[in-house]
């Protein structure tokens, strides 16, 4: 700390020589000049303090959090910020008053007074600038900064170490609060998606309140069942049956997700799933068609002859929206054409048939396939005329 003044008597000293300025003055220059040099040098004690004491601080707070909660002090550091511009203003305009005096005789030399301003601004504002950038008392803001980009990035494993008693810490302390808070979001995020189909819960986060307005949709709805699977869950453990579901369910949701729709809900031994809900869907009739031909397929491939399941389709106009209450919601499909499809996959128990649909799947499909077979017209339950069935022939890849 003894350079600071020493450099300033030595400076001005200098200068003063230069001007002309006898012994007597030279010594009160001296004497302005260690003045101003201590006051400069006793604005950075606090923060050479700090940075002295800074890792073992950090060391000291770890990865607990130890020092978010701990009270902050006085001065802060605006208020160390505010005394060190003070203590700058003080020195720059007390060893401005010399040179002014020292040069008396400034009219006849223009050029001595400015070689000597330039010599005065390299020889304390450079440094004192160049300090200041590297000063420690600036390390937290370099680290917010850091931190920041990692968060950005998608890192939330690090923590700014909270080691400075003034605002600054209050800032840090709020930062990694904040990260904590969008890492619980993040694992919310994930949850939530896997617990409700990604469709829904993307246009969950990205519209909020909106989705839960009821929307009048044409969508396609898709019933799947397993066949006889009373008998299996009585001859085997609970943990069996629900491993069987499972591994049905590991086809049947990649295969819907992947043709565009959504799995509304999983019904006992069976599951709802919907095209052209949540989200739009222009071809909802052939994305159904595809995920239950596919789906037929990964069975049997899956579980030969283990396993039957039956898949009713049928399209018509739904709403889509919310019912529940209480702070229970749910997301569900309200209207004819989901009862219609539920009667249908019962149906293939009476036609033997995998997979069945209506004549208005038929219709909204952009082209007929091939090995459609008329089943003709069927009386359903809750319909008060017939329904025009149609199976797929099995051998049929759509």
């Amino acid at each position: 700390m003894a350079v600071v003044p020493a450099s300033v008597v030595v400076l001005i000293t200098v200068i003063a020589a230069i001007a002309g300025a006898g012994a007597s003055r030279l010594v009160q220059y001296g004497v302005l000049g260690f003045a101003a040099g201590i006051s400069t040098a006793l604005i950075g004690v606090h923060n050479m303090g700090e940075g002295a004491l800074r890792p073992v601080r950090a060391a000291l707070a770890g990865d607990s959090g130890i020092g978010d909660s701990l009270p902050r002090p006085r001065p802060t550091f605006a208020g160390w910020l505010a005394l060190s511009i003070v203590g700058s203003i003080f020195t720059f305009s007390a060893t401005a008053a010399m040179v002014a005096m020292a040069l008396d005789r400034g009219r006849d030399g223009p050029v001595l007074a400015v070689v000597i301003a330039s010599a005065l601004t390299l020889s304390i504002g450079v440094p004192i600038t160049v300090g200041a950038i590297l000063s420690p008392t600036f390390r937290p803001i370099r680290d917010l900064t850091e931190a920041t980009d990692r968060v950005a990035a998608g890192d939330y494993s690090q923590r700014l170490p909270v080691v400075q008693d003034d605002d600054l810490g209050v800032l840090a302390a709020s930062f990694n609060r904040m990260q904590a808070g969008l890492a619980e979001r993040r694992r919310l995020h994930a949850a939530f998606g896997t617990y409700v189909d990604p469709a829904l819960a993307a246009r969950l986060l990205e519209q909020g309140d909106d989705v839960f307005s009821g929307e009048r949709r044409e969508v396609t709805v898709m019933f799947i069942d397993i066949r006889d699977f009373t008998p299996f869950a009585e001859a085997n453990t609970a943990e069996d049956t629900v491993a069987r579901l499972n591994a049905l369910f590991e086809i049947v949701v990649p295969a819907v997700v992947e043709a565009g729709g959504h799995v509304n809900k999983f019904l006992g031994d069976g599951a709802l799933a919907v095209f052209g809900a949540p989200n739009d869907l222009p071809d909802h009739a052939d994305a159904a068609l595809r995920a239950a031909v596919l789906i037929h397929r990964l069975v049997g491939e899956r579980f030969g002859g283990e396993l039957r399941i039956g898949i009713g389709i049928n399209t018509g106009v739904v709403i889509a929206g919310t019912i529940g209450g209480g702070g229970k919601l749910e997301f569900t499909l309200i209207g004819d054409a989901v009862n219609v499809a539920a009667r249908v996959e019962q149906l293939t128990k009476t036609t033997g048939d995998t997979i069945l649909l209506t004549q208005q799947c038929i219709d909204a499909l952009a082209s007929r396939p091939t090995g459609l077979v008329d089943r003709g017209l069927h009386a359903l339950k809750g319909k008060s005329a017939g329904v025009q069935i149609f199976s797929l022939d099995e051998e049929t890849d759509a």
